[in-house]
C-alpha cells in the first residue's frame, strides 16, 4: 500500500492547488478513500477481508501519526480530508460486505486520456477575458462562441465515444474542464458568465492598482474558491464559476481580498456567499454533465434504486417518473442532494453512503430533490427560487422529516458547513 506524504501549508504562503482552512494536508488521503470505497461497492473476496481492514487501519493510523507530528489533529484537516479519515474510521471493519457466490461484478472504468482539455479550457477562459467587451456588445460574437465552445465539447465526446467511454471516465482535471464546457454550451449560462466577468471587470477598476503587470482574470471549474498566479508579464485571478451569480459588492470582496491576500478583512463575505445556495447550485450543476461510465445506484451502504422505489411509493403513489440517480464523486460537507432538470437527474453525496447515516435520512434527501423535479421553479425579479411555500409545505409531509433535517445538520456541523439539500 503506497503511504500518506505530509505536505505543509503555511500561512504566509499556500500551495498554488488549492485552499485550505487548515495549515496541512495528506497528500493521497482522498485518492486512497476512493479506491476503499470502490472495492466497498464491488464487494470483497471472502478472504480479502481480513486485509482489507488491516490496510484501512494502517491508513488511519498514518493520518493520525502524520497530524501528531504537526500537533495537530485530523479534525484540523481540510473539510475534505477530515470527512475521508471520519469515513474510514468510523466504517464497521467487523461486518465488511463480502461477495456472495454467483453475485455479477461491476464493469471495471478504464480511464480516459485526452490531452489538452485543460489547455482548451484555459485558452477558452483567456478569450472570454480578452474579448469581453465584443462579447457583450455582439450577439454574433456571442453566438460565434457558443458554436467554439460546443464544437470542443463534442470534440472530447467523439474521443472518449472511440474509445468505447464517455467523458465520466476522464482524468480529473480534464473531466472537470469538459463539465465546464458542457455548462457554457447552455446559451443562458455563457449569458451569465459573461456579466459575472463584466462585474469583475468593473470591481478590478475600483480597486487601487497594486501590481505593475496587467490583471487577467478566469472564470473556471476549480475547487478552490480563488487563486492568484504572478507571471512574468501578467498576473492571473482565476476564480470559481460558483461566483457565477455573485453580486457586485462579492466581487469586490474577491478582488480585493486578491490584490492584498487571504488575511483580507473581507474574506468573511466571501466565504458567507461560497456557502449559499448560489454558488452550491451552480457547482452541483456543473458536475452532473459527467456520470462515471457504468455507475451503479448501489453505493457502499445504500442503494439509490431502492430508496428511489421507497419514497416513490411512499409519498408520491407510485406516480413519480424516475429520474437518473447517481451518486456525486467527492464528500460534502454542505451539499447533500442536487436535482438537474435538463439531464433529469438526481445526485446525492456520497457523504451520505456511510453505515451512519440511516437510510431513513438518504430517503428524505431524495424526497427533497424529487419535490424540485415536481414543482419546478418560479422567477421573481431575474432570480429563480425553488424552495417556494408549496415546496416546503409538501416537504414536511416526510414522516421523519424534523429527525433528517436534525441529522443532516449534525453531519453538516461536523463538516465546519451549514446543511443544505
Amino acid at each position: 500500500m503506497r503511504h500518506l506524504s505530509e505536505v505543509s501549508v503555511p500561512r504566509e504562503r499556500r500551495s498554488q492547488k488549492a485552499v485550505y482552512h487548515g495549515t496541512m494536508r495528506i497528500k493521497g488521503l482522498l485518492k486512497a478513500l476512493n479506491r476503499f470505497r470502490a472495492q466497498l461497492r464491488a464487494g470483497l473476496e471472502p478472504d480479502q477481508a481480513a486485509s482489507f481492514a488491516a490496510r484501512v487501519r494502517s491508513l488511519t493510523r498514518q493520518v493520525e501519526e502524520i497530524c501528531a507530528r504537526g500537533g495537530l489533529t485530523p479534525e484540523h484537516l481540510p473539510g475534505p480530508s477530515r470527512m475521508a479519515y471520519r469515513f474510514l474510521k468510523e466504517l464497521d471493519l467487523e461486518h465488511l460486505p463480502v461477495q456472495q457466490a454467483g453475485q455479477a461484478q461491476p464493469e471495471r472504468v478504464h480511464r480516459v486520456a485526452v490531452r489538452n482539455v485543460c489547455a482548451m479550457e484555459d485558452s477558452l477562459a483567456d478569450r472570454f477575458w480578452q474579448r469581453l467587451s465584443p462579447l457583450l456588445g455582439s450577439a454574433g460574437a456571442r453566438a460565434q462562441m457558443l458554436m467554439d465552445i460546443q464544437s470542443s465539447a463534442e470534440a472530447i465526446e467523439a474521443i472518449c465515444a472511440r474509445q468505447h467511454s464517455s467523458p465520466g471516465a476522464l482524468e480529473t482535471p480534464s473531466r472537470q474542464a469538459y463539465c465546464w464546457l458542457k455548462f457554457l454550451s447552455k446559451e443562458e449560462n455563457l449569458a451569465a458568465h459573461l456579466a459575472a466577468l463584466e462585474r469583475a471587470r468593473a470591481a478590478l477598476e475600483d480597486c487601487p492598482p497594486r501590481f505593475t503587470s496587467p490583471i487577467v482574470l478566469h472564470l473556471v471549474n476549480m475547487r478552490a474558491l480563488w487563486r492568484k498566479r504572478p507571471y512574468s508579464n501578467l498576473v492571473l485571478f482565476q476564480v470559481s464559476e460558483g461566483f457565477l451569480n455573485a453580486e457586485p459588492e462579492i466581487w469586490g470582496a474577491l478582488i480585493q481580498s486578491m490584490v492584498d491576500g487571504r488575511r483580507s478583512p473581507l474574506s468573511g463575505r466571501i466565504r458567507a456567499f461560497a456557502d449559499s445556495d448560489d454558488f452550491s447550485e451552480v457547482l452541483a450543476e456543473i458536475e452532473s454533465f459527467a456520470e462515471l461510465p457504468g455507475a451503479s445506484t448501489q453505493g457502499c451502504a445504500h442503494n439509490l434504486e431502492a430508496s428511489f422505489a421507497r419514497v416513490n411509493a411512499g409519498y408520491f403513489g407510485g406516480s413519480m417518473p424516475r429520474p437518473r440517480l447517481v451518486w456525486n464523486r467527492t464528500l460534502t460537507g454542505r451539499k447533500f442532494g442536487h436535482y438537474q432538470r435538463s439531464t433529469d437527474t438526481v445526485m446525492l453525496s456520497v457523504s451520505l453512503d456511510a453505515p451512519a447515516v440511516p437510510a431513513w435520512v438518504v430517503d428524505y434527501v431524495l424526497y427533497h430533490e424529487l419535490l424540485h423535479k415536481k414543482h419546478g421553479f418560479s422567477v421573481l425579479n431575474g432570480r429563480r427560487f425553488s424552495h417556494t411555500q408549496a415546496f416546503r409545505s409538501e416537504e414536511r409531509l416526510f414522516a421523519e422529516h424534523e429527525a433528517a433535517e436534525h441529522f443532516l445538520h449534525r453531519l453538516a456541523r461536523r463538516a465546519g458547513e451549514p446543511a443544505e439539500c
